[in-house]
């Protein structure tokens, strides 16, 4: 080795664990196509289902996962200082280490390392809230029955719970420190490195005593199993095993190189996002509050075709509303004559009064709030797909921003997951066509269960009937 320049050196370095095999690009590309078709056959039946119950039950692992994530984060423990060779700014070494360290002689090492699961599973979990809650304030395909109210209830609230701790554990990755890796200067890393385990011995007292121990004792140095010393590979995830962690060294032609450019055209874009985020969340939030109150809309359906075929109709009752409530006089009263006739005057205050009765107040208020469901329902249908492919154009550039996957789509760990819908597919299909396919004795039985369940319905009608009606009676009997 060479003795006569500095004694080891130091550089920046990401340290980070890997997207997971089951969020890495393959299965997300999946989720969004299944997205996708779950929004373009909703009117199919079982292919809808086939397509929403894969979605959902990928999107709910991964929320459940953002809850581990923030529940879970370690405390980081505090920066100690480390004295460094002094290396001039044009020191030849930059040709070797590209992030490396100059004019300074002092860094604080805090080790940490990026969980790139929090930026997957946010992709996934805000993607899906981003579509299941629309899909819950305009279809009523999809929403026709209680149970499946419900279903989307709950899953829209394990939705919007996993989006908000994802979003909270994104926020806290850009204060993660900065992370460093000290090197022998005649022996460059290999641009990623694996860590196969931290031992105790190899920080003896303080991180600076540790690096300058390590890098004086040729003997301890090899004992490190790497070339470089990462300090970062003594951190920990509950959800992730030691093995998996990498410390890597983006080259200079690199987003995230020095991660300056690549931190403030992210911070900066996602004003933008989170905006359009929030502003569908508003719009579908009030559709679905109007939706599900005991309201009688104007709006015949949630359909942009119907309530463009139906518009003379809709402008008409609303027009026609307003007109009499305005016109509307107590009996005795010739208002709407009066103001007829020109030649009889009437004051200004006689025109105006109708605009201040409680009638008029009462038509208004239900105008008002046809035209604001009939507005947001026509810009939620523009402003939530166009929102859910920014989001999804944005998120995924983050991630491939963040470093190198783990795993190529050639893999079954990838390919798996489409292999494993196509296999569903096929099978709902079959079952689709069990009626043809069966026996006439199979038929058979399978008229008898019907009708069994059939007399069950009608018992529980019957029942439920007579329930209303003897709570009906009682209310009248109190009154």
């Amino acid at each position: 080795m060479n003795t006569s320049g500095p004694l080891f050196i130091a550089q920046e370095a990401l340290c980070f664990y890997p997207i997971s095999t089951i969020y890495d690009s393959c299965p997300r590309y999946l989720f969004y196509a299944l997205l996708l078709a779950s929004c373009v056959t909703r009117w199919t039946g079982w292919l809808a289902d086939v397509f929403l119950g894969a979605a959902a039950t990928y999107a709910g692992t991964a929320a459940i996962e953002s809850f581990i994530l923030v529940a879970s984060r370690s405390k980081q423990e505090d920066p100690g200082p480390v004295t460094i060779p002094y290396l001039p700014g044009n020191t030849t070494l930059s040709s070797s280490f590209p992030q490396l360290v100059t004019q300074t002689d002092t860094i604080f090492v805090q080790p940490a390392a990026l969980e790139l699961d929090g930026d997957a599973v946010m992709a996934i979990v805000v993607t899906g809230y981003l579509v299941f809650l629309p899909l819950q304030s305009w279809s009523r395909v999809l929403t026709h029955e209680r149970a499946r109210n419900l279903l989307f209830y709950l899953w829209n609230i394990l939705m919007m719970a996993g989006s908000i701790c994802s979003l909270v554990y994104a926020a806290n990755k850009n204060e993660s420190p900065t992370q460093y890796m000290f090197c022998y200067p005649d022996i460059p890393p290999y641009q990623s490195t694996t860590n196969d385990g931290w031992q105790d011995y190899w920080r003896p007292s303080t991180w600076n005593n540790s690096v300058w121990e390590t890098f004086s004792n040729i003997t301890k140095w090899g004992e490190i199993g790497d070339i470089c010393y990462n300090p970062c590979f003594n951190t920990s995830q509950i959800l992730r095993q030691a093995s998996t962690l990498q410390s890597w060294v983006p080259d200079e032609g690199s987003e995230v190189s020095h991660g300056t450019k690549f931190w403030d055209k992210l911070i900066y874009s996602k004003r933008y996002i989170y905006s359009l985020i929030i502003l569908c969340f508003i719009l579908n939030v009030i559709l679905l509050t109007f939706k599900f109150l005991p309201y009688q809309s104007r709006i015949p359906s949630a359909q942009i075709v119907v309530i463009w075929k139906e518009r003379g109709s809709i402008w008409r009752s609303l027009k026609e509303e307003l007109h009499d409530s305005f016109f509307f006089t107590a009996p005795g009263t010739e208002l709407k004559q009066r103001i007829s006739r020109p030649e009889t005057p009437v004051s200004f205050w006689s025109r105006v009064r109708p605009l201040f009765t409680i009638r008029f107040m009462k038509a208004f208020l239900r105008v008002l709030a046809d035209v604001g469901i009939l507005f947001g329902l026509v810009f939620s249908m523009i402003v939530s797909p166009l929102t859910t492919i920014a989001y999804v154009a944005w998120i995924e550039w983050w991630i491939y921003n963040d470093g190198p996957s783990q795993e190529s789509p050639q893999q079954v760990g990838q390919w798996s997951y489409l292999v494993s819908i196509a296999l569903l597919l096929v099978s709902a299909a079959i079952l689709t066509l069990k009626y043809r396919l069966a026996s006439k004795s199979e038929l058979d039985g399978e008229i008898s269960r019907l009708r069994a369940d059939l007399e069950k319905l009608e018992l529980r009608r019957e029942a439920r009937r007579e329930s209303e009606t003897n709570g009906l009676t009682e209310n009248i009997s109190e009154n």
